[in-house]
């Protein structure tokens, strides 16, 4: 994604009172943003604002993370990258504030990780109907049937079989924000912003949640 998001940590999913009616928001947890470094269009050939989350300790970190921190800064337990056309609404060491960015009703983009299920079969990974109950189908049930043709002798690329079921990168676009709290009592640090329906992923995973690109709301 091309544009200005935050990192976020999953909650979990709750029923919100909006104008007299409930509806299902997941909430998200922005812990602490603030800025620790730059990408320049001069020196890496694109900008972006590298943003770091949350509190960590130095020995945590590898060789090349320790030249993220300088002048005393804080060590952050994540680190992401955002494409901005415009540096200079960020400072070097700055606290990013949530409202600035984001308000109530925005649509937004989110993009994570879906739940993964392991090697699963092919009537759960794609829909299969499976063989036949009856007439002489003998303990295979479940099975996905013919895999190619007799003159190839082989299975084509991209088949539909059994394999690996989830823990894929997904985007959901223009969702709604309807809900923003800064220094929230639900987290002991940072930030809850809670949008429309459901998101990618399990509690405590980490979402990247972008302004809306369809809407042409570059930063």
């Amino acid at each position: 994604m091309k544009n200005f998001g935050l990192l976020c940590k999953k909650v979990g999913m709750v029923q919100h009172d909006c104008d007299g009616k409930f509806i299902p928001l997941t909430l998200l947890h922005v812990e602490d943003p603030v800025v620790v470094g730059f990408k320049t269009l001069n020196r890496d050939g694109y900008s972006a604002v590298i943003l770091g989350f949350g509190y960590s300790k130095l020995k945590s970190w590898n060789k090349q993370q320790h030249g993220l921190v300088s002048n005393d800064a804080r060590v952050v337990a994540k680190i992401k990258e955002f494409r901005v056309n415009d540096l200079s609404k960020f400072t070097l060491g700055e606290a990013v504030k949530v409202s600035d960015f984001f308000k109530l009703d925005d649509l937004v983009d989110i993009q994570g990780y879906t739940l993964g299920r392991g090697f699963t079969g092919p009537m759960k990974r794609w829909g299969f109907s499976g063989l036949r109950a009856t007439h002489g189908v003998s303990r295979s049930h479940r099975s996905h049937g013919s895999t190619g043709t007799r003159d190839q002798s082989r299975v084509f690329k991209n088949k539909k079989m059994a394999g690996r079921y989830g823990n894929e990168k997904v985007t959901i676009k223009n969702v709604k924000l309807k809900y923003l709290e800064e220094e929230s009592n639900i987290a002991k640090n940072g930030s809850i912003i809670g949008v429309y329906g459901a998101v990618p992923g399990y509690k405590g995973a980490y979402c990247s949640v972008f302004k809306s690109v369809s809407k042409g709301e570059l930063l």
